[in-house]
């Protein structure tokens, strides 16, 4: 469905409006959901989502090529992120976003349970990294970009962003491996990879 918004965006530049409601039905999710996830605070992410479309709609005349409206709306969402966070300091539980569905099967629920303490644990740790590292690993892990689409988000080089990955995922491993066994010893790559 994002393969046709290089055309909404041309529309839009042209003034017109229901081009601008359907990108914002396009991106308005994964928007809420990267707010949240670089947050950890569900009315801060909404403040910020409702921002980012309000400074894409004022700015949208200032996209030269269309067809990078992904990484240009994502690039500023990620900016209005970290200055509206470093403004508000809250930490927030993340267990909404693990909810669990309800299942007949015991079996099922216990898989699920701990499926999400597992999956509360790698939040913890992703939370506790430097937050260009945290940037990286949430627009990698948790939203699909692709590195070269977070390497355009951040403003740096792919590389950087290979390195920042790098690094984020050993750190990720040692924190993990330090909650598992109080030692640092333990955890194995795989865990890492299933953030």
């Amino acid at each position: 469905m994002e393969d046709n918004s290089a055309e909404l965006v041309i529309r839009l530049q042209k003034g017109d409006k229901a081009a601008f409601d359907r990108i914002f039905k396009l991106y308005k999710v994964k928007a809420v959901r990267t707010a949240y996830l670089l947050t950890n605070n569900k009315a801060l992410a909404e403040d910020i989502t409702q921002e980012a479309f309000v400074q894409c709609y004022l700015k949208i005349r200032n996209l030269k090529n269309p067809m990078q409206f992904k990484t240009w709306f994502f690039k500023s969402l990620t900016r209005i992120a970290w200055r509206m966070s470093a403004k508000e300091k809250t930490v927030v539980p993340v267990e909404n976003i693990f909810e669990l569905a309800d299942y007949k099967d015991t079996e099922q629920i216990e898989l699920d349970f701990i499926n999400k303490e597992n999956a509360e644990k790698i939040m913890s740790a992703v939370n506790r990294l430097e937050e260009k590292q945290k940037t990286t690993v949430l627009l990698y892990y948790y939203n699909e970009f692709s590195v070269s689409e977070i390497a355009s988000i951040m403003g740096c080089f792919e590389g950087t962003v290979k390195s920042r990955l790098h690094t984020a995922r050993k750190n990720l491993k040692k924190s993990l491996q330090i909650q598992e066994t109080g030692t640092g010893e333990g955890v194995t790559d795989a865990v890492i990879y299933k953030v």
